[in-house]
């Protein structure tokens, strides 16, 4: 698991660089930082996949409706993201990935705090 936590950091922090960079230029969010967003929520959906089995496999989690929530949260947010990047055609579209991959960020370092045997 502390794989994916690292690449959940690498990738949040690169999306939200680029998100940062795009902001300040006053570009719109274009594929690529719509391609940065959609690689953010496939590795949530692989740790989210990876913490299920893990669960289901006889490792039972302390509290797994936070657990799910925190998971579900993960999954839902890029998506807002992303339909914020499409639709919102300014540099207001590419703030909010940014913000979305900074609330990941910040996410994953709750998770690992609040079930750190799951992480080990």
């Amino acid at each position: 698991m502390t794989v994916l936590s690292i690449l959940v950091h690498v990738l949040c922090g690169l999306t939200a660089v680029l998100a940062v960079y795009y902001t300040v230029r006053d570009l719109s969010a274009d594929l690529v930082l719509l391609g940065g967003c959609a690689a953010v929520l496939l590795i949530w959906l692989v740790q989210g996949i990876a913490l299920g089995l893990r669960d289901l496999g006889g490792t039972p989690m302390t509290d797994p409706v936070t657990l799910y929530g925190y998971l579900l949260t993960g999954l839902v947010l890029p998506l807002g993201g992303a339909w914020a990047g499409v639709w919102e055609r300014s540099r207001w579209g590419s703030l909010a990935i940014g913000a979305v991959a900074l609330t990941l960020m910040v996410l994953e370092l709750r998770l690992q705090q609040i079930w750190p045997g799951g992480f080990a």
